[in-house]
């Protein structure tokens, strides 16, 4: 073993390129050494020169009984550790050991501290020592990484762990991690490495002094890849300068021809085949609009690719819509390359997308101008300098963030009614432009249902008279109402206006845009004239609001009180009586809102001829407020759009208000929603050629009747064709029906949550399973994941809970990567997710998924049913809940070579008529069984134990 020179010193070792880094790792028998918690492993390796030179493990005796739960982590004995050295015995190897070194751990603020403390409570000197944070590291570094464990990056990295939760095995490939993420940031070009120690202030302890350290080094030469802007290291893109489209090659209109296309990549699937022959002659013939069920496993993506990739010509768009970012970059990166291969062409495709979700680099460079004092909007800002040289996109969705609510991504990010100049900073270099160049010329756009449905007929992103497939059709219809929804939130506006009014005149005591620009007679008069017309605004907005509260909601609150909070439906000829009333009022705050913004337009440019002779604390104010009129322009596309919709109400829409605050008028939010799709589906009609509805569920009881009322198709010319799974479910899954749990009393019945959380306990503890439990609210997801972790199951399986423990797509991704996880979801997660073979074994339905008939949207689509003398739960409810339980079938067999168990804990599927409907919706030969928990069980078991 290494020991490093032992003088004693009073101030921490500096940080060069010869120091030696100690990269430690503790197991202990808890977190809180306040409460007695003590170490029971030691493990540490020293790295210098990107090398290690040694390493140290010691058990150590705690002292005290270590409980179940740690041992079994760390897979120690009680035995093993009551025969190691006390803690004072080998103090003091280890306080030698780490004299003159860096300490280096995963999670620094938890190992640093709680080896300080045990060290002084031997009493031996405190440590002084500078330390480093691997997870920091991995977290700027590896900025686009799923998850930050060290289980995750070490496997990301490809470094072997044998031992995880061992002391000795952890700290080694911490220090493999660590290597590996130092010469990382080394390669990175210098202008990179200097931005990052610029943005480090709020790192934890001294691992800002690292990046300090590498923005000293000497430049190495940048790749080829790389290339510097405006002071920021970015990614050279390629953009085709022409479409680039199929050859003149022949439909193959055979099986034989297509086989010769196909194999022998991909398996031959002949339901494929008349698929593509179906689509094909279709558009060649006689055009009609389409409603395809293609059952998962049929090759569905490519079935409608190949043959519009015959149809195209360079002469016309294919538009293909799905339901999530995560079906949108597959189809980029996998479906259409795939495609090119077995054809040998080069189709293009692009994705298409809003502006905001990418980065405006100009914003950016001058937010690095500025220090945050909040910790995550700096290391998020050093995550990007470093994404800056990997991304060809600059789509923030590659970054798989838990989420995107930093103010930072509104101050960062392109705005769609903005316009770049040629000659402006990073113009050449925008992100957002080159999206649209690439999109103008691709043969295939790829967009998503919520942005298909705002911009069905924008000729700006999609032609006219293009090719139009809508897959995982089945959710254009929630995802089209939701991307209608507008609401008005005072609460809101009046916070804005709030931090309007201390950008242009707050206190004296900090940095404002009067004092800012007191010398300037002219700017100051348009401060004040813009801070009085914001007061004004504000002033007439709650008049509005408190006028629509004691018109529509005084007089309900007794009523309508529900939750905690109060809602209130519209009828339209109230809501036409009250627009017609105030529609003067409505005119004047939209007018000064207009002018705000006028005189607000003024005032910014005018900042931006003095903006180079600034202080720092100066620039945030200007960026500050530049944000804030981003905001306020949004309030203006707003306030026009929900006045336009009130004027033109039509009967098709539900307006409704919510207080969440009785009494108080601010609190108001006004909302409006379409009941049904049927005009977008027109506008999609009119605006592209007949399109294709595809997906694996648009059938009930093997009709598309429920599709087609939905769509309003019900009285058109269509093609429907109903394509069979090539699956074989007698072989590869069971289904199982539990028949003893409680009977279902309500939405918040605690006594059916205790026992589903029991039901996913049993069902697995005692195996390896990817288990995936499907609920129908967020609230009993909360509840079973706090049950299970009140068991042992969290230290044999890791679980992941939607609403939790991350977002749905870190939360999918992480739990897809996983060999023994358990996740918890509801919503988007009974479909469009994909978890082949051994990602996911094991489906757990807690209740048949029924929406909740309370829900306001819910009740005003029933009453709307009742009124047509149509019956809201045989023609809505079912139709909906049997639609959503073949899609959450659909989550578990997604090969041929996939094998699984479905069970159901709800038993009115096999005790209720219209359960029995729901379950014929399931393939024929799937097994069905019902019995005890106990039973189901021991028989999922038995079916993973019998060989195939």
């Amino acid at each position: 073993m290494l020991l490093v020179n032992s003088k004693k010193r009073d101030q921490m070792p500096t940080m060069n390129k010869d120091s030696i880094y100690a990269i430690v790792d503790l197991e202990t028998t808890g977190t809180s050494v306040k409460n007695g918690d003590r170490i029971i492993q030691f493990g540490c390796a020293l790295v210098q020169h990107g090398q290690v030179i040694d390493q140290i493990a010691l058990d150590i005796n705690p002292e005290r009984e270590v409980p179940p739960t740690i041992l079994q982590l760390t897979h120690l004995t009680a035995r093993r550790l009551k025969v190691a050295p006390y803690f004072e015995d080998v103090a003091p190897t280890i306080s030698r050991l780490l004299r003159e070194t860096i300490f280096v751990a995963h999670n620094v603020n938890f190992d640093y501290p709680f080896l300080d403390a045990e060290l002084q409570r031997v009493g031996q000197p405190a440590l002084k020592l500078a330390a480093v944070d691997t997870v920091e590291l991995a977290q700027i570094l590896l900025p686009t990484a799923v998850s930050y464990r060290l289980s995750d990056l070490t496997q990301l990295l490809a470094i072997e762990h044998t031992n995880p939760h061992q002391a000795d095995s952890d700290a080694l490939v911490t220090a493999q991690l660590f290597i590996a993420l130092s010469q990382r940031l080394a390669n990175l070009p210098l202008v990179t490495r200097q931005a990052l120690a610029k943005c480090a202030t709020r790192s934890a302890r001294e691992t800002s002094a690292y990046f300090a350290l590498h923005a000293q080094q000497n430049d190495t030469v940048l790749p080829e890849y790389l290339y510097v802007s405006h002071g920021l290291a970015l990614r050279k893109k390629v953009i085709a300068a022409t479409r680039l489209t199929t050859t003149t090659k022949p439909y193959p209109d055979t099986d034989a021809a297509k086989k010769h296309y196909l194999q022998p990549l991909l398996k031959w699937r002949k339901t494929q085949g008349k698929m593509m022959d179906l689509i094909y002659t279709n558009y060649t013939q006689q055009p009609q609009s389409m409603i395809l069920e293609a059952a998962t496993g049929l090759g569905k993506s490519l079935g409608y690719l190949l043959p519009f990739s015959f149809l195209l010509q360079g002469k016309q768009q294919l538009v293909v819509s799905t339901s999530t970012a995560v079906l949108q970059t597959q189809f980029v990166q996998q479906t259409v390359p795939l495609l090119n291969q077995l054809l040998d062409v080069n189709l293009q495709a692009a994705i298409v997308k809003s502006p905001q979700h990418y980065i405006d680099l100009a914003k950016f460079s001058q937010s690095l101008e500025v220090a945050d004092n909040v910790k995550q909007t700096q290391l998020l800002k050093m995550q990007l300098l470093v994404w800056l040289t990997m991304t060809k996109t600059g789509d923030f969705a590659e970054l798989h963030l838990t989420t995107y609510h930093s103010p930072l991504f509104a101050e960062i990010s392109h705005h769609s009614h903005e316009i770049i100049a040629q000659d402006a900073p990073f113009a050449t270099d925008d992100f957002w432009l080159a999206a649209r160049k690439q999109q103008q010329q691709a043969d295939v756009l790829v967009t998503n249902h919520a942005f298909l449905s705002q911009h069905a007929n924008d000729e700006h992103f999609f032609a006219a008279g293009s090719y139009l497939v809508v897959d995982e059709a089945q959710q254009l219809p929630d995802a089209a109402l939701k991307a209608s929804s507008q609401q008005i939130i005072g609460g809101a506006i009046m916070q804005l206006l709030k931090r309007l009014h201390k950008s242009l005149a707050g206190k004296s005591t900090q940095p404002t845009l009067t004092s800012l620009l007191a010398a300037d007679p002219v700017a100051s008069y348009n401060i004040a004239a813009l801070d009085y017309g914001l007061t004004e605004f504000g002033e007439l907005l709650l008049q509005l609001q408190t006028q629509l509260y004691t018109d529509f909601i005084v007089d309900q609150i007794a009523a309508d009180r529900r939750n905690g909070f109060i809602e209130r439906p519209l009828k339209p000829a109230e809501l036409a009586d009250w627009v017609e009333t105030n529609q003067g009022a409505g005119q004047k705050l939209r007018r000064l809102l207009n002018d705000c913004l006028l005189m607000a337009d003024k005032l910014s440019q005018r900042l931006l001829s003095e903006q180079a002779s600034w202080l720092v604390s100066e620039q945030k104010l200007w960026l500050n407020f530049e944000q804030q009129l981003q905001e306020l322009i949004q309030v203006r596309s707003l306030l026009r759009t929900v006045f336009t919709q009130l004027l033109d109400h039509d009967g098709g829409q539900l307006v409704w208000l919510t207080s969440k605050d009785y009494g108080d008028a601010a609190s108001l939010t006004l909302q409006i929603s379409r009941l049904d799709v049927t005009p977008l589906v027109a506008q999609l009609l009119a605006h592209f050629a007949p399109p294709v509805f595809t997906g694996a569920t648009l059938t009930v009881a093997h009709k598309f009747d429920y599709f087609k009322q939905q769509m309003g198709l019900t009285d058109m010319a269509v093609v429907e064709k109903r394509f069979a799974s090539p699956f074989r479910y007698k072989r590869q899954a069971a289904f199982f029906v539990v028949n003893d749990g409680p009977a279902i009393r309500g939405a918040a019945d605690h006594a059916y949550t205790t026992y589903v959380a029991h039901a996913v306990y049993q069902l697995t503890h005692d195996n390896q399973r990817q288990t995936l439990v499907l609920f129908n609210s967020l609230q009993m997801i909360a509840e079973v994941y706090h049950a299970l972790l009140q068991t042992n199951l969290p230290l044999e399986r890791e679980i992941f809970a939607q609403g939790m423990t991350g977002s749905k797509e870190r939360i999918t991704k992480r739990f897809s990567l996983s060999r023994r996880g358990i996740l918890l979801g509801t919503g988007s997660f009974w479909e469009g997710i994909d978890l082949p073979k051994e990602a996911l074994e094991q489906l757990v339905i807690a209740r048949l998924p029924f929406e909740a008939p309370d829900g306001i949207l819910t009740q005003a689509r029933y009453q709307k049913l009742t009124a047509a003398k149509r019956n809201p739960f045989f023609q809505e409810a079912l139709p909906k809940a049997t639609l959503r339980l073949r899609q959450g079938f659909g989550r578990l067999i997604r090969t041929s070579d996939d094998r699984g168990v479905m069970v159901i804990l709800d038993d009115r599927i096999v005790t209720t008529s219209y359960g029995k409907r729901m379950l014929k919706t399931l393939p024929a030969s799937l097994p069905k069984t019902t019995a005890s928990l106990t039973e189901v069980a021991t028989a999922a078991n038995e079916f993973f134990a019998r060989k195939v």
